[in-house]
């Protein structure tokens, strides 16, 4: 049996955080949306990764041995990439699917996952493996003539709020598949723990991996996971739920927020309800709102529509490569894209398109020339010795080019 990977139509609505990844890398709880799929099954099961057309190099660079929009022969079962599955549920589908063979799972309108039989799976690879981006839809069931069966207990991302809503079941989850039931922490290896560090597990397990430098007076409270290598500096406090990737190097207050690797946020401010892509860095001060005054539900704009994310706590989702300056504020539910440059006082607009500069004391924006964004990201990633790809670089320049005609 073959699994594949897949994004369909909706994938627009998680921008800016898949602009650069395959959506099934998006995070919540303590794994990516991949990780969670991929672990249920042998290591020898052969994936497909079913993208849009300009990821396909950087996907094969940094997935080598998996396909990229190239079906293997053999059956199928297709997984929708914006699903937080968990290992009963995964269960679940491939024991229906063994049973009820050419057949999906819908929730509504949204495919959350199908089989194909290998005949079936030729007649795909019209699809999959043209050169144009084909994001799967209803079409292609119907044009597959599969069966269908409505389910509506499935966790979908719809928006990047929702990887938030979901983060603390997910991740008291995905720490009971990490540690023995008994256990409330574990410590890595060839970590450097301060003495005077306090861990409180009172509300949820900690996982701190290996390498992991904790400073001085520093306050975790559970559920927290700390990926490889980060460092924790004196005096941070992390309330629980929180995920920090690794190489990570934070300060500050932090709360219910997720971090992928590389993230710098290295010096006071409280960063709260919140979603940081790899590469970004808070400069000193730099503070998210996660709650208005008035309590109200947060609302975000998304393609040019308000959508209400039925939660009260919202800070800010933050693209790859965005910087900002000292004591930059940021008001609830605002979106930045990838490689922003935030700077001056008072507070920046809600939605901010990648590539921007952005002066809230003068309220003015202008966009970042491609040249100089992609040699401040060469920079970046050089200093944690990390050489940028012709791959990447084509990423890039190609969400750079798109910018006009969206509001990513």
């Amino acid at each position: 049996m073959n699994i594949c990977i897949f994004e369909d139509l909706f994938i627009s609505q998680l921008a800016p955080l898949n602009l650069l990844r395959h959506t099934s890398k998006l995070i919540c709880g303590a794994d990516t949306l991949l990780e969670k799929i991929t672990r249920f099954f042998p290591s020898k099961t052969k994936l497909t990764l079913h993208t849009r057309k300009y990821l396909q190099q950087y996907l094969r660079e940094k997935f080598p041995k998996a396909l990229i929009n190239e079906l293997a022969e053999g059956d199928y079962i297709f997984f929708n990439s914006r699903v937080v599955f968990k290992q009963d549920e995964l269960k679940g589908i491939c024991k229906l699917f063994k049973k009820e063979k050419n057949t999906a799972i819908l929730q509504g309108k949204i495919i959350i996952a199908f089989h194909l039989t290998e005949d079936k799976a030729e007649m795909y690879k019209q699809v999959i493996n043209n050169t144009d981006d084909n994001l799967v839809s209803m079409g292609d069931i119907e044009w597959l003539g599969l069966n269908k069966i409505e389910r509506n207990s499935y966790r979908l991302i719809n928006t990047p709020a929702d990887l938030i809503l979901f983060h603390e079941d997910q991740l008291n989850y995905d720490l009971s598949l990490e540690m023995k039931p008994k256990k409330k922490l574990h410590l890595g290896k060839k970590c450097r723990i301060a003495k005077n560090t306090v861990f409180d597990t009172s509300n949820g397990r900690i996982f701190i991996n290996d390498g992991v430098t904790i400073e001085p007076f520093t306050y975790i409270k559970g559920p927290v996971y700390i990926g490889e290598n980060s460092t924790i500096k004196a005096g941070t406090q992390i309330y629980g739920p929180v995920r920090i990737g690794g190489k990570c190097k934070v300060s500050g207050e932090i709360s219910h927020s997720i971090m992928h690797w590389y993230v710098n946020k290295q010096h006071y401010g409280f960063l709260g309800h919140s979603y940081l892509c790899e590469w970004v860095n808070l400069g000193a001060g730099t503070t998210t709102s996660n709650l208005k005054n008035n309590f109200s539900n947060i609302v975000i704009n998304i393609n040019g529509e308000k959508i209400d994310t039925h939660s009260i706590f919202l800070g800010s989702i933050i693209g790859d490569h965005t910087k900002t300056g000292i004591l930059t504020m940021l008001n609830t539910g605002t979106i930045a894209g990838i490689s922003c440059n935030l700077y001056g006082s008072g507070y920046h607009s809600k939605k901010i398109k990648s590539f921007s500069w952005k002066d809230a004391a003068k309220n003015e924006a202008m966009i970042y020339q491609a040249d100089k964004a992609v040699s401040t990201a060469k920079i970046s990633m050089k200093r944690r010795e990390i050489e940028m790809s012709e791959a990447y670089e084509a990423m890039l320049i190609y969400v750079y080019e798109e910018i006009e005609s969206t509001e990513i």
